[in-house]
């Protein structure tokens, strides 16, 4: 469901690359198996290219099609922007093609997809802005580790439900670096997905060796997710200007189990958005999706309850990480635009910013964080606009 686990059936183990039975493993991922060595179809991230590879890519007309409906959907929940996190060159050609056609209700911070095409491409010509203002690409989503739930992220001790598991490293630190230093000399923002408290140490020591020359980050550069943070290491976010970009739905989509996985003392760094905001650190705020709900009212509400739509658990879990509704307005708004270079443009409305707001059914200000999931957005604007509803 989040992209880092796969489950094939039979005909997709016949379909794979290789044969999948034995002891070994595909470096960054992990085949589970049975007691005889055969696989049960569980893919666990760089595993599941094994299979992925062996999928037809689909016809282009059927990638216009989602891109369309996915546009629609959003500026429905109130979205007049996002941040897409791993695009290739092809997927940046067809955005191009709905802002010629004026066919992009909101605006989209494009992502390449790793040290690949797209990157050298911003390399070789520099950063990408479409003369809409609609479409840009500056920046770089590297992946550094797996996810919680299916035991990939990137742990310093073992899983408190595994022993003998810390995870997986998708990026060798070396190999990080690399990228690194290649985005700084290409002016490239850097997004780095880490979940694990050994992922996110690994992403600010080489932030830190790559920008040792600079007094502090001013390339805001960003870690994706910031899930689970050793407490020694949530004072370097502020202390090296490194944006948290977290998405408060985690929080309460893993609270039923996260304790499963990583035992009570880690769970003083995890979801640690109050932690984080008290050190200093500057939060940018998202839904994650499709992994999570597009709804940004679901944000809002984990942010400031951290309960689920029934007001479970009682007075929110872990609730000491609880942001304020402004705070986490603010988040998904003023510095979430900052964090794609945008706050001189939008993420607030004051004069001479693009009229980019939502008219939503009652004041946000004015109610409770449980009732914040009563909310409904009546209408989007862009550039003055209105994209939703469309009649």
């Amino acid at each position: 469901m989040d992209g880092h686990a796969g489950w094939g059936n039979s005909l997709a183990l016949a379909a794979a690359s290789r044969d999948l039975s034995g002891e070994w493993q595909p470096d960054g991922g992990r085949i589970l198996r049975d007691d005889s060595g055969q696989p049960t179809g569980v893919f666990i991230d760089a595993a599941e290219r094994l299979v992925l590879d062996a999928i037809p890519a689909p016809a282009e007309e059927v990638e216009a099609l989602a891109l369309e409906r996915a546009l629609a959907e959003a500026v429905r929940y109130g979205l007049t922007g996002v941040h897409d996190a791993g695009v290739s060159l092809k997927q940046l050609a067809l955005y191009r093609r709905f802002a010629d056609a004026g066919r992009l209700p909101l605006r989209i911070h494009a992502m390449a997809n790793g040290d690949a095409e797209a990157l050298d491409a911003l390399c070789a010509m520099g950063h990408y802005r479409h003369p809409s203002g609609r479409l840009q690409m500056r920046t770089v989503k590297l992946y550094i580790d797996g996810a919680l739930g299916s035991r990939g992220a990137a742990l310093l001790a073992d899983y408190s439900d595994e022993p003998g598991n810390r995870g997986l490293l998708l990026t060798e630190p070396a190999a990080f670096e690399k990228t690194l230093t290649k985005a700084k000399a290409c002016d490239v923002q850097v997004a780095a997905h880490a979940i694990g408290d050994r992922g996110n140490r690994m992403v600010l020591d080489g932030m830190q060796r790559v920008l040792a020359a600079e007094a502090r980050n001013q390339r805001r550069w960003r870690i994706e997710h910031a899930q689970v943070v050793s407490l020694a290491d949530i004072p370097r976010f502020s202390e090296l200007g490194v944006i948290a970009s977290m998405q408060p739905t985690h929080a309460t989509s893993d609270m039923r189990w996260a304790k499963q996985r990583l035992g009570d003392d880690r769970l003083a760094g995890a979801y640690a958005w109050r932690r984080l905001v008290e050190s200093g650190a500057r939060l940018a705020l998202g839904s994650d999706f499709p992994v999570e709900s597009v709804d940004p009212v679901l944000g809002l509400h984990a942010a400031a309850a951290r309960q689920d739509a029934r007001g479970w658990p009682e007075g929110g879990w872990l609730a000491d990480q609880k942001l304020s509704v402004d705070e986490a307005l603010r988040g998904f708004t003023l510095d979430a635009a900052y964090a794609g270079f945008a706050e001189a443009e939008v993420g607030s409305l004051a004069p001479g910013k693009r009229a980019d707001f939502i008219v939503l059914s009652r004041d946000i200000e004015a109610i409770e964080p449980a009732a914040l999931l009563e909310l409904r957005v009546e209408a989007t604007y862009v550039d003055g606009k209105k994209v939703f509803p469309t009649r």
